[in-house]
Order: structure tokens, then sequence, then C-alpha cells
């Protein structure tokens, strides 16, 4: 049998089809989909007793769910705060998107461990402590939202006065470590002696710093204890409530975490309030915005919140004037919110109710 020979236009006629399909199925338009990146936002707490739920709640409210439309990364300091610039660090390593830093503390670390990498704070007079240039204008990689602690203070020393209207002595307990507290301990402290009052600051770093201070009181002991509170604070908010219930010592807030946890009364703002605030600013940030556009926002909701279980543990009466003012109450374990309207106070109104109540 004679064998064909192929002619070499005859093999190109051929081949050129296959090489096409070829070609064709290994273009971009025919490769597995690339998967997207997604969002990343790093959340940068003191510690895991201050649970990021307001935080997660908010971000499924703007349809941020985490592992389908956002990545987020969480570093909590385990009440350690040495911890906290390596975790920041950590998180401009990982190339989140944005800082979610709550607390003055882990704000300071954000702040140091990057200039470029937008962060949103929650915070404490941001301005005070030098973390912005100013409200309207923070300027730089950083905004949030920042409560007024140091516009609330006469509001909520009348409430000390009218809860405690017979007192003569108070003890301010803080957290030197934080940049906004020792100016507003020797504000308060001032404060308290413009009153009438003889009043003295203590420190506390660590749980036996707070163990300390309450052994002291038994030989040196005031009328009432005001804490500044803070994510510290707030992490041994059940030790204060513990302590203060022992040696039956009234103690006030800053925040009603304090007072959920067993102590006995606080005024200022609502904080699930501040979170919620903050993270929107962080979706926008995601969404584009630059930190520096946006200014840093103050909250509007401020609570007087009372617990009655704790009051008679101590043997204290709570007078009906604050009770009807208050914003919830907590009688034995059930919590009963009345239904207001949120306060909305601006720093005269502060003043004016600051000094009417100078002659309680």
């Amino acid at each position: 049998m004679r064998l064909r020979t192929l002619r070499l236009d005859r093999i190109g006629r051929l081949l050129a089809p296959l090489v096409a399909a070829a070609l064709l199925l290994g273009s971009p338009s025919f490769a597995p989909a690339q998967t997207e990146r997604l969002p990343k936002v790093g959340y940068l707490g003191f510690g895991a007793s201050v649970p990021p739920t307001h935080f997660q709640n908010r971000m499924r409210e703007l349809r941020y769910s985490e592992g389908k439309e956002v990545t987020v990364e969480y570093r909590f300091a385990g009440g350690r705060p040495g911890e906290l610039p390596r975790l920041a660090r950590e998180l401009v390593d990982a190339k989140v998107d944005v800082i979610m830093a709550v607390g003055d503390e882990p704000i300071v670390a954000a702040k140091n461990a990057t200039r470029t990498v937008p962060i949103v704070m929650v915070a404490c007079d941001a301005v005070t402590t030098g973390f912005v240039e100013s409200l309207a204008r923070p300027g730089g990689n950083l905004t949030g939202v920042t409560c007024i602690t140091s516009e609330l203070m006469p509001k909520r020393m009348a409430v000390f006065r009218e809860l405690l209207p017979s007192a003569s002595r108070l003890v301010v307990i803080y957290n030197p470590e934080n940049v906004s507290k020792p100016p507003e301990a020797a504000r308060l402290v001032e404060l308290a002696k413009e009153l009438g009052l003889d009043a003295k600051a203590v420190q506390f770093r660590t749980a036996e710093d707070i163990e300390r201070a309450f052994s002291a009181f038994a030989t040196d002991r005031p009328d009432g204890l005001v804490v500044l509170t803070e994510q510290r604070s707030i992490a041994h908010a059940k030790l204060l409530a513990e302590l203060s219930r022992r040696e039956r010592l009234p103690v006030m807030h800053s925040f009603s975490e304090g007072v959920h946890a067993g102590g006995l009364i606080s005024y200022g703002p609502n904080y699930r309030e501040m979170v919620v605030m903050a993270t929107n600013y962080a979706a926008k940030i995601l969404k584009g915005s630059k930190p520096a556009e946006l200014p840093v926002e103050q909250p509007t909701r401020f609570e007087l919140v009372i617990n009655l279980k704790t009051a008679k543990e101590i043997g204290l009466t709570i007078p009906p004037s604050l009770l009807a003012r208050a914003d919830e109450v907590m009688a034995d374990t059930v919590a009963k919110v009345e239904s207001r309207t949120p306060l909305k106070i601006s720093r005269k109104s502060f003043l004016k109710s600051f000094y009417c109540c100078k002659g309680l």
C-alpha cells in the first residue's frame, strides 16, 4: 500500500482550529473566576471582657457580614496594656483597611503604629488628649467619636450631691495610664472642693491596686467614690462592685456598664451609641471616605442608671427625685427600662444645672 504524503499547508489547515481553541480557553474570559479580596477591618481592644458585640451588630445592620462582605481581624490585650503596641503593629502588617480602636489606650497604640492606615476611635476628650487637631477638622488618619466627660463633670457632681447631700469626703479613682484621665481627675477634685467636699484622687493600674485602695478605706473612709470609667475600669467593674458592697460604699460610674456589673449609679453617655457611631464611620471609610474629611462626632444620648439592689445591700435610700429622672432602674435581678426621650444636654445646661444644684 502506497503511503500518502501530507503537504505542510494541509497540516497547517488542520492544526489552526485546534490552536485557536486552546488559546481561547486559556484567555482571561475563560479562566476560573479570581476570588475578590474582601475589605478588612482591624479591631483593637483592651480586653475581651469588653466584647465587640455592638460593633458586630452594627456591621451586620450595615450589610457587612463577617466572612461574606468583610474580614475582621480582632486583637485584644487581655488586660495587659503593654501588649497593645505589638497588637496594633500586627493589624498594620495584616494590611487592614481601617482600624477600630476602642478606648484611649488602644487609640494611642494604633496612632503610634501608623500614620497612613485610617483609624476610627471611641475616645474620651479627643482634643484634650491630642488625638485630633479639632472635632470639626480632625486631620491626619484618625476620626471617630469622643465622649465629653470634661463637660459632664458639673452634672455628674450635681447627681452625686443629690444622692449624698450630707457627704463631706470624696475619692476619685482613675487609671493614670489613660491619657485623658489625669487631667479629668484633677478637674473633678477641684470641682468637688468648690462644692465644699474634701476630695482626693487615687490611682489604679491593676486589680491589686483597686483592692489596696478599698482596704485603705477601712481606716480612711470617704463618703463616696467616683470611678472615671474607661476600658480598664470596665474590665474590673465586677471587682469594683464587689468591694463597694463589702465596704458598703456608694460608687458612681461614668458609664452604665459599671452599674450593670453590680455598681450603684452612673451618669454619662450611652456606650452602645458611641460604638454604633464609630462603626458607621468605619463603614464609610471602607466605601472610600477619608478620615480627615469626617468630623469627630459626639454622643447625643446621656443616661442616669441606678441599681436598687446594690443600694439596698449597702443600706442607702435613693432619693425619689433621682429615681423619677432615671433612664434605667435595676431592681433585684430585673432591669426596668423607662420609656423616655434620650437626654440631649449642652454645655450651657450642664453649667446651669451645676450652679442650680450648688445649694443642695
